[in-house]
């Protein structure tokens, strides 16, 4: 494979910037995503309707809750956990407008569960703005029995379901929200390459 070959399927992520002709704004973080909102906020405000939720990420010692609370002017939710999150979502997103743009930030795992749960009300892809914040661990997708394991951080995993061995994959679900797995060791029982750390 040559050098740089770009993987058509893995997601491209960008830091967020208000959209200027959007009717309205929907900001979505969890964890260190939050130093994602300040930044934006840091911008020049739009005039229109802001709703930012926010919510602290287990797996991170980093909270910006309180730093929110000086910075966002209006329109702040804090809430406990990722669940919370998708669930505010399920209750404001039918009272939003058409030009609706969301910004969502934090975790792999969480900006494609926030995309999931948009796509239901009818937010398109091309209305979000996604910033990767944080770890680069990743959620993967077991061929072999459908089951989904997260926060994985090394070039081969054992699956949380069936237990094989999975070589994690470039290619990219956005429907899953997950990374390919494969068995390693199908041809060879038992002999794994070397497990690396490449997901910090």
């Amino acid at each position: 494979m040559e050098r740089g070959y770009w993987i058509r399927s893995k997601p491209v992520y960008t830091s967020l910037v208000w959209h200027e002709k959007a009717t309205s704004h929907l900001v979505v973080a969890q964890g260190e995503g939050g130093m994602a909102v300040l930044k934006i906020f840091q911008q020049m405000h739009p005039k229109q309707p802001i709703t930012v939720l926010y919510a602290h990420a287990s797996a991170s010692d980093v909270d910006y809750a309180n730093t929110l609370k000086k910075v966002v002017p209006e329109g702040l939710q804090i809430l406990a956990s990722e669940q919370e999150v998708l669930d505010e979502l399920k209750t404001i997103l039918p009272t939003m407008r058409m030009g609706l743009r969301v910004y969502v930030a934090g975790s792999e795992g969480f900006i494609w569960a926030v995309s999931e749960a948009v796509k239901v009300f009818g937010v398109e892809d091309a209305d979000m703005m996604k910033e990767l914040t944080g770890t680069l661990a990743r959620s993967i997708y077991c061929v072999h029995c459908k089951a989904i394991t997260h926060n994985i951080t090394t070039n081969i995993a054992k699956c949380a379901g069936c237990e094989r061995m999975l070589f994690v994959r470039d290619h990219f679900s956005r429907r899953l929200g997950a990374y390919m797995g494969l068995m390693v060791d199908a041809e060879s029982p038992g002999e794994l390459p070397e497990i690396e750390e490449i997901y910090p």
